[in-house]
């Protein structure tokens, strides 16, 4: 029942809101090697990293080993299917190259093009690479990324033509961080990994680091974004404290910069810097006119805070929904001039439980969940 309402209300969560120049931050996330065969950090699951980014209004862009999702340590489609959701809640899934093996030398550092003997792939192979990647995230999660991230950024010529040739629009590796790097592909580049040898002992030093360089390289340009890496955001890695290190850095984000800073996917990022999209083109070249936020705190046992944004003026409701699709609260029903709204839910005498929260203007609506705890 619960996935079946799932699917008749959510439709595409992944839009950007108009970012104008008062704008301070487009702020984004990327995870790298997911559905890594790391079997040793338990439990093996992306919600709880998930759950501490969306419940501050952050997203994540997953970065997706397409050949772990058939190998024996990911056979049983449970972080499949978190995937599937996660996209439907709003956050990415991008290739990250096909199976992480340097086909000539057996490396699990490179792929696309060899560092260890500086040897270009043919065109042939690395095309047969990307279409076998492509195969797979399209049979196993229903997706067809336009956003590609080569393992250990290495790549060459002949990688950026394959990519293009194969539908791709967006490359994600360093520097220069939202450019056109070849005809056809823009990149948009993440920044520094704070997070691969966290401990307790470096907690705070990694923290003031990482706010440090956002203030700095990020206020600059305008953007920033942070990377981290699959199998050190499992729960049982220290305890959680990748996870709990994440959320602090959030909240401080959301204290320094409050509604100036803009968290959005690395796709998102892309369509805006390279002008392809001031928003996002839904199925049916339909354009949303508004962007709903996930509520925060999530989950809440008192009240939550529910932000959306209007581009241009026009008439809406805000509606929760309970499981079998009966609307228990309508928190705004009626015109408004664009802008940026925000709303309280108090779930009041509602029982525990999922709900989700409906933004309509027309035919158009938006659908993200919400978790109630008495």
């Amino acid at each position: 029942m619960h996935r079946k309402l799932f699917r008749t209300f959510i439709v595409t969560l992944a839009t950007v809101a108009s970012l104008s120049a008062s704008d301070t931050l487009v702020f984004a996330i990327r995870v790298d090697d997911i559905m890594s065969r790391n079997t040793t950090y338990l439990p093996r699951s992306i919600k709880p990293f998930e759950q501490a980014v969306n419940s501050r209004g952050g997203k994540v862009t997953w970065a997706v080993i397409p050949h772990r999702l058939i190998e024996s340590q990911n056979l049983d489609g449970s972080l499949a299917q978190e995937l599937i959701e996660s996209v439907q809640n709003g956050n990415e899934v991008c290739q990250h190259g096909y199976n992480h093996i340097c086909p000539l030398c057996g490396s699990t550092g490179h792929e696309f093009f060899c560092t260890a003997q500086n040897y270009h792939f043919s065109y042939d192979l690395q095309d047969s690479l990307i279409k076998a990647g492509q195969a797979i995230l399209n049979e196993k999660l229903g997706l067809q990324p336009r956003l590609f991230v080569p393992p250990a950024h290495a790549r060459d010529d002949v990688t950026s033509q394959v990519l293009t040739a194969n539908g791709f629009k967006y490359l994600s590796v360093n520097a220069p961080y939202k450019e056109i790097i070849a005809p056809g592909l823009f990149n948009i580049g993440v920044m520094t990994e704070y997070t691969w040898s966290m401990t307790s002992s470096v907690y705070r030093s990694k923290l003031n680091e990482a706010l440090s360089a956002i203030k700095t390289t990020g206020e600059t340009l305008g953007y920033y974004a942070i990377l981290l890496h699959d199998y050190f955001i499992r729960l049982g890695y220290e305890n959680g404290i990748v996870i709990q290190w994440i959320g602090e850095l959030l909240d401080s984000l959301n204290v320094r910069y409050g509604a100036r800073i803009k968290y959005v996917t690395l796709s998102e990022a892309a369509r805006y810097f390279s002008g392809d999209e001031a928003k996002v083109t839904l199925a049916g070249n339909t354009i949303l006119n508004f962007h709903l936020a996930q509520n925060y705190p999530n989950p809440f046992n008192a009240g939550t805070l529910i932000g959306y944004e209007l581009f241009t003026p026009a008439t809406v409701s805000l509606e929760v929904i309970n499981l079998r699709g009966e609307v228990v609260a309508t928190l705004q029903q009626g015109f408004q001039n664009s802008g940026r709204y925000q709303v309280r839910w108090d779930g009041g005498d509602l029982p525990t439980g999922i709900y989700f929260y409906r933004l309509r203007s027309g035919n158009q609506h938006l659908v993200r969940k919400a978790i109630y705890l008495r």
